[in-house]
């Protein structure tokens, strides 16, 4: 997997920050992670992800994302 698919493939591409930034919002209100809004490296359009410290997983591991909760034990 390319770094270019890992930062981008399945994310969706919002077209203002603002935008972005109330669906964070949003998925905050509904009772999800903590979210911000991000413009993308490899495809320069704005994504939103996990804000420092509240992701749910970690992306590295030989058997796909390994999650915090398995990653503490």
């Amino acid at each position: 997997m390319t770094e270019y698919e890992v930062a981008c493939l399945g994310k969706a591409a919002f077209p203002s920050r603002r935008t972005a930034r109330r669906r964070a919002r949003q998925i905050r209100g509904e009772g999800g992670p903590d979210m911000r809004a991000y413009r993308c490296w490899y495809c320069d359009r704005i994504h939103i992800g996990h804000r420092a410290g509240h992701a749910t997983y970690l992306r590295t591991g030989p058997h796909g994302p390994i999650h915090l909760q398995e990653y503490a034990q």
